[in-house]
């Protein structure tokens, strides 16, 4: 765990505007815990929609009337006020038996959102429940400001499928910064990790015994094709059991947002394109153990 320490310092949890399963919550405080991070909640109230209300041709299509209809700018207000309510206690009851040192932020709007994520952070990201909730400005700005400052970003299915089971690095290659993270993760969740990569490929001597140092059992498991595409198809392998699968950010589609639909219920820890420099820098600076 103190390797990991060195890595990573907070995990900021995106929350959404709707209700979460509290399940995929719970994950994000599972792993926030077992790596000795802070664990920092964001509900985004977005001003966007109080300053469409006001103006005077917007309508809002309500389905029990049946009709286009003003939209009311105190009904927003109190919308928004519920959700963060309920957001609130949700992550209230995620975190009261554990000892975390923990936040919760409600931020204005999503250009708040790449402000508040700091490098050495692994941003969580829940699956948003309603689809039309993916292409929201409070959703859209955090995945985004994720991928693009955060150390890791964790994507976070609805339900999670179990709790338990090895962690799968998706490689492009044997020296792949993801695998490195993936040691990291295996060795603090006390799992073994399996390297997804080409034929032929194998890890260097130096992760070798990284893994050895880290007490980690290495398998292999070789694909003819790429890591995105993998991933793609992980979900429908019977025999895939794994907890949290783990790739690089450049390994993903330029769509990333389709990851969503490949997550089936194990969450994904995507590797920023820094984390090598970032994690070299943090352990030089990292304080030196003294001989006595």
């Amino acid at each position: 765990m103190s390797e990991l320490r060195t890595r990573f310092r907070r995990m900021v949890v995106g929350l959404p505007q709707r209700i979460a399963d509290q399940g995929s919550i719970e994950a994000a405080a599972d792993l926030a815990e077992l790596l000795d991070l802070e664990l920092l909640a964001t509900f985004v109230a977005d001003e966007t929609l109080l300053a469409l209300a006001e103006l005077p041709v917007a309508r809002e299509l309500r389905t029990l009337e049946q009709s286009w209809q003003t939209i009311d700018p105190a009904q927003i207000t109190r919308d928004i006020e519920r959700a963060e309510s309920i957001a609130r206690r949700q992550f209230a009851e995620s975190i009261k038996s554990r000892t975390l040192k923990t936040g919760f932020d409600v931020l204005a709007g999503s250009e708040a959102i790449a402000r508040l994520i700091r490098a050495d952070d692994i941003v969580a990201i829940i699956e948003p429940t309603h689809p039309g909730e993916r292409i929201t400005r409070q959703f859209t700005g955090l995945f985004n400001a994720a991928l693009e400052v955060a150390a890791a970003t964790l994507a976070i299915p609805r339900r999670i499928l179990r709790t338990t089971g090895p962690i799968l690095a998706l490689a492009g290659d044997s020296d792949d910064r993801g695998v490195r993270a993936g040691l990291e993760i295996a060795a603090a969740l006390k799992e073994r990790l399996i390297v997804a990569t080409r034929p032929g490929a194998g890890l260097p001597d130096d992760l070798r015994s990284y893994a050895h140092e880290l007490g980690v059992q290495l398998e292999y498991s070789f694909t003819g094709v790429s890591p995105a595409e993998a991933l793609a198809q992980a979900h429908s392998q019977a025999r895939s059991l794994e907890r949290l699968r783990v790739i690089t950010r450049s390994l993903l589609p330029d769509d990333a947002s389709k990851l969503f639909s490949w997550l089936a219920g194990v969450p994904l820890l995507i590797v920023g394109p820094d984390w090598k420099e970032f994690a070299t820098a943090a352990e030089e600076a990292a304080p030196k153990s003294s001989s006595a």
